[in-house]
């Protein structure tokens, strides 16, 4: 990682650990959460099962049948966007005439409708399914470690805010980009967030001290 680079990968890596409290990463569906979003914080987003399938201890069975749940999902999912996406495309045409039919406009956006909610149920049946396979156990655990990503996100928002702030000063920021790349990087990878998030500590700690 290069002097110049480090910030912008702090950035890329901050959106790497969004999708772990994110369960909204598998259709391009609309989605969109706000504030009283009776599902929020319900379920789990498979990323975050699969990264931490060993911290949580997913056996070999639960592993092979979210995998084949996942594979089924995309194959249905890939399909539904690219109809959505021709139905979507047809609207076009029908809202461009000078006379516009209603009836036609309004059947066309019904097969609009119709796929976005067959996508929303595929979406929320995968979660659905993820959950039922987890015990109550590992369910806890992932609840942990949920809250340990989104510590573990702020932190290293914090660290990027420092990085820009030094380099803008002129100072070297390799250190920084060091012990990211070679220490934080690799724990959160293997999905182990509470040992990532010591890392960032000490390195906050570090930071701190030679700013002073």
């Amino acid at each position: 990682m290069t002097l110049a680079s480090m910030p912008t990968r702090a950035i890329s890596f901050v959106a790497f650990l969004a999708l772990l409290t994110s369960p909204d990463a598998i259709l391009a569906a609309d989605t969109s959460k706000t504030a009283a979003d009776p599902l929020a914080g319900a379920f789990f987003s498979p990323e975050l099962v699969l990264l931490a399938r060993d911290r949580i201890a997913l056996t070999a069975e639960q592993h092979q049948a979210l995998r084949d749940r996942l594979e089924k999902t995309r194959l249905r999912g890939d399909e539904l966007r690219a109809r959505l996406e021709r139905e979507t495309t047809a609207l076009s045409p029908l809202a461009r005439q000078l006379h516009v039919d209603e009836v036609a406009i309004g059947a066309q956006l019904d097969k609009v409708l119709d796929l976005e909610r067959e996508a929303k149920h595929l979406h929320l049946g995968l979660l659905a399914a993820i959950k039922n396979l987890l015990t109550p156990e590992q369910q806890a655990q992932l609840r942990k470690i949920e809250e340990a990503s989104k510590r573990v996100t702020q932190k290293v928002e914090r660290v990027s805010q420092i990085a820009h702030t030094w380099e803008n000063a002129g100072r070297d920021t390799s250190s920084i980009a060091k012990t990211m790349d070679e220490k934080v990087r690799p724990l959160v990878e293997a999905g182990k967030l509470i040992e990532a998030e010591t890392e960032l500590d000490r390195v906050l700690q570090q930071l701190q001290q030679a700013g002073q």
